[in-house]
């Protein structure tokens, strides 16, 4: 029978070499990501024949994300038969989520019928062009830029500050303020609540994982802040991005001078999904993603 095991820190490096080898586009795929939502989602991890094999789960359901590694020196069939005795021993389906279009289509080529496949658009990623949104050229960004010609105005002595382990309990007192309006804690919003204790759990091992964080300071207290980190060699991706929504243009402020200052050269930006929330879609879709990488469920068929 499969064991799975709980991820800790020191699986990194594991980890870190499994996605390192496929070049992922989706961004659950760092070590930094897995970790800081671990207790939330109770993620887990195995090797199957030889690939990685992740395991979360919310609220009473159970899946894993697509097995990652050499698919020609492994047979599938076999690692999807043990899953499934596994899933099965536990009294629930076998679910994979988060399948890229690639994969998918290896499925439907050479497993077909095996599974059952839906694209889950709300958890579809929104990639950018670097240098679009460190530059906002061109008509489709003119609403942009006078936002932030706006916030620059009125606020001409703002300033942008590369985070460093020092800062860490501010931000962390910044982000305890921004949830106070926004009711992360308690019943109000789960999704909120987790996503605070997973920012924490980021800034907790600031010099452990491998994301950078800036921040943007008006009057000498921090007004916005993000981390983000590579994804693969040629895409930035950015895990979180909070500020004050009172301040109009900061938002993108920090979006572009995080850009500038520390992934000057990334290619590509993932900025991850927007979980169906109608007001983060409108947002993200307004700075024009160059494409939205498909992700899929999985449905294990029975024969």
């Amino acid at each position: 029978m499969i064991e799975f095991k709980d991820l800790t820190l020191e699986d990194k490096p594991i980890i870190d070499q499994y996605f390192q080898a496929v070049q992922p586009r989706n961004s659950e795929c760092t070590f930094t990501n897995m970790f800081i939502w671990r207790d939330c989602y109770e993620v887990q991890w195995t090797i199957i024949e030889g690939l990685l094999i992740i395991k979360p789960g919310q609220m009473e359901e159970t899946w894993i994300l697509q097995p990652y590694g050499d698919y020609t020196n492994c047979d599938l069939r076999k690692v999807f038969a043990q899953l499934d005795e596994y899933f099965s021993s536990q009294g629930l389906p076998f679910i994979m989520r988060a399948v890229t279009e690639s994969f998918a289509e290896l499925l439907e080529t050479e497993y077909p019928g095996m599974f059952y496949l839906e694209d889950e658009r709300d958890l579809a990623d929104y990639m950018y062009l670097g240098e679009d949104l460190r530059e906002l050229k061109g008509r489709k960004y003119h609403s942009k830029r006078n936002h932030l010609s706006n916030f620059r105005k009125n606020y001409p002595d703002y300033v942008y500050e590369a985070m460093t382990a020092d800062m860490v309990e501010e931000v962390w007192r910044y982000l305890e303020e921004w949830c106070g309006q926004k009711a992360c804690s308690g019943s109000l919003d789960a999704g909120l609540h987790c996503e605070q204790k997973a920012i924490r759990e980021a800034l907790n091992h600031f010099e452990a994982l491998d994301y950078k964080g800036a921040v943007i300071r008006i009057d000498g207290k921090i007004a916005a802040f993000t981390l983000g980190e590579m994804l693969n060699d040629e895409t930035v991706v950015v895990h979180v991005e909070k500020a004050d929504g009172a301040i109009t243009g900061l938002y993108g402020a920090i979006n572009q001078e995080f850009l500038l200052h520390e992934w000057p050269e990334a290619k590509y930006v993932n900025r991850e999904e927007d979980t169906g929330a109608e007001g983060l879609r409108k947002a993200k879709l307004s700075y024009h993603p160059v494409e939205l990488i498909k992700k899929y469920k999985g449905v294990y068929r029975h024969a």
